[in-house]
């Protein structure tokens, strides 16, 4: 199964991420060269959020300064990226099932017995690494753009959802529930003022 498994995880990537890559990394390198644009008061933003569309996540993303930090009353401007716009189709949990049955087809492993209404193979049964591959994704484009922008802006991802999860972009790890952006950056070493 874990050999299916990372094939599955293949399949992603090479069909759904990599593709994106180009058009994600261009998106955020524009928002590290400029974070000026964000207010109009010319504020020096050290801490940028990156959010996105928790139930199609590679849909829409935008940034802005991170409202931990940064008041958002005085934030003027959003950097949005709409993959639609570039030519990339939303994908839905269809689509990840219509690619799930492709691997499993392609390795003649049988799904029959676990199949929702439509004769898709349930995923939950199969796979479960989407989150994950899409976050790392999004952390290797974050990476790619501050190596090109020799930029120290720090970035955090969060989703729309209530998972209340915060993912820290340029070291891959998961705040803990119980500990706020604020605390985890000072335990790093970074003292950032925060915008009443």
């Amino acid at each position: 199964m874990k050999n299916l498994e990372a094939k599955m995880d293949q399949a992603f990537q090479e069909n759904i991420l990599f593709p994106r890559e180009q058009t994600v990394i261009d998106f955020l390198v524009s928002v590290l060269n400029n974070p000026e644009k964000f207010r109009e008061d010319g504020l020096k933003i050290e801490v940028i959020g990156l959010y996105y569309y928790a139930a199609s996540p590679l849909s829409f993303l935008f940034a802005m300064p991170n409202y931990a930090y940064y008041a958002p009353d005085k934030t003027v401007h959003i950097a949005e990226l709409h993959l639609k716009e570039h030519g990339f189709a939303e994908y839905t949990y269809l689509d990840l099932q219509e690619l799930c049955k492709k691997v499993l087809d392609e390795n003649d492993f049988s799904y029959d017995s676990r199949t929702d209404r439509n004769g898709l193979p349930d995923l939950s049964n199969y796979w479960e690494n989407q989150s994950g591959l899409e976050h790392e994704f999004l952390r290797q484009c974050w990476k790619k753009a501050k190596e090109q922008t020799r930029s120290k802006i720090l970035g955090f991802l969060e989703a729309s959802d209530s998972s209340s999860l915060v993912y820290d972009l340029d070291n891959g790890f998961y705040l803990p529930f119980e500990v706020d952006l604020d605390e985890y950056l000072q335990s790093q070493g970074f003292r950032f003022e925060k915008e009443s």
